[in-house]
């Protein structure tokens, strides 16, 4: 006769699993889900002031390294020159002047004035907004490496003919190179990256999320950015040409819509260093690197300006075809914000 076994007693039962933790999404500095780059900063925690706020930030540190690197760069150009030049008529020294300002210590000053944006857009949203600064990188909060690389390979053979063709069809005009061209070569691989990372990190990365905070949807932040990112951009650049202004208004459109679109500055920051990085090497190895560069005598051609819109323009639509095959995210994921 078999008789029931005695159930277990519930102490000898397997504890309840135990309570999952708290997912990141609960965090305070994180952005809404499913939000879109433009409106990262867009949190119940933002307020009408912060990009005010952040505004004046940005502001004060670019007059503070501005303070910082003028005495540096005065010394550097008096070591080129001497002091005498500074007052001399004669169109030969003010030749010697004109061209060490493209020397290797002006170009190494310059170029870690223009880094150095990178950390100022990144303690503007750090100080002063609500949102941790990670995600000026992306909706990720963070760098996305593989995207970021891809992005240069992509661009890199269409700038090497954009630029290549455009020297053969001016007649390949050649000069002798600047003494220190080995370190302007150097630097031009080396830095100038940074210096055109620090210029999206600002005039992009960021210009867009202040303004998008303010509004409910993103187009009319697109809209708004666009336009004063293509101005401050293009007068940040010294010409008043109308041609060079809407050259480089496209190109700070371009990067503003990859940026939307892509969901961070990755593919942005790879257009402005490719292009820059082609142009200067090939400039200092062909000794033409003066004529690369828009100062506040640099003049433009409705010719080229349609040239290189014409490749801005598919640069662009390559990225974004690119980052459509690379299912890049365009908005913050679930496991990454936080829930409205």
């Amino acid at each position: 006769m078999t008789t029931a076994s005695t159930p277990p007693s519930p102490a000898s039962w397997p504890p309840a699993p135990a309570a999952a933790p708290t997912p990141p999404g609960r965090r305070l500095d994180l952005p809404i889900i499913g939000a879109e780059y433009p409106q990262l900063l867009r949190t119940p925690r933002s307020r009408w002031w912060h990009p005010l706020l952040s505004a004046g930030f940005v502001l004060g540190s670019v007059l503070v390294l501005l303070a910082v690197l003028t005495l540096p760069m005065m010394l550097a150009l008096v070591s080129e020159v001497g002091w005498d030049v500074f007052a001399s008529a004669d169109p030969a020294d003010l030749a010697r002047v004109e061209e060490a300002l493209f020397s290797a210590p002006m170009m190494l000053l310059n170029n870690l004035m223009l880094a150095a944006f990178i950390g100022v857009a990144l303690l503007a949203v750090a100080v002063c907004h609500p949102v941790a600064a990670r995600f000026v990188h992306s909706v990720q909060g963070r760098i996305r490496w593989r995207w970021l690389l891809r992005a240069h390979l992509v661009l890199l053979p269409l700038f090497l003919v954009y630029v290549l063709g455009t020297w053969a069809l001016d007649g390949a005009p050649t000069a002798p190179r600047a003494e220190d061209w080995v370190w302007l070569v150097a630097m031009g691989l080396v830095l100038t990256p940074l210096q055109a990372a620090g210029e999206e990190y600002l005039f992009r990365g960021w210009l867009l999320l202040a303004i998008g905070s303010w509004f409910r949807r993103p187009l009319p932040a697109i809209l708004i950015a666009a336009a004063v990112s293509a101005v401050t951009f293009s007068l940040a650049h010294g010409s008043f040409d109308p041609w060079i202004l809407l050259d480089l208004s496209v190109f700070a459109v371009a990067a503003v819509l990859l940026t939307w679109r892509t969901g961070g500055l990755e593919a942005a920051v790879a257009l402005h260093v490719v292009n820059n990085v082609v142009v200067i090497v090939f400039g200092t190895l062909a000794g033409t690197v003066n004529e690369s560069f828009v100062d506040v005598e640099t003049t433009g051609s409705p010719l080229g300006t349609a040239v290189s819109a014409a490749v801005i323009a598919l640069s662009t639509a390559l990225l974004l075809w690119q980052a459509r095959r690379a299912g890049i995210a365009r908005t913050v994921p679930v496991s990454v914000g936080a829930r409205p």
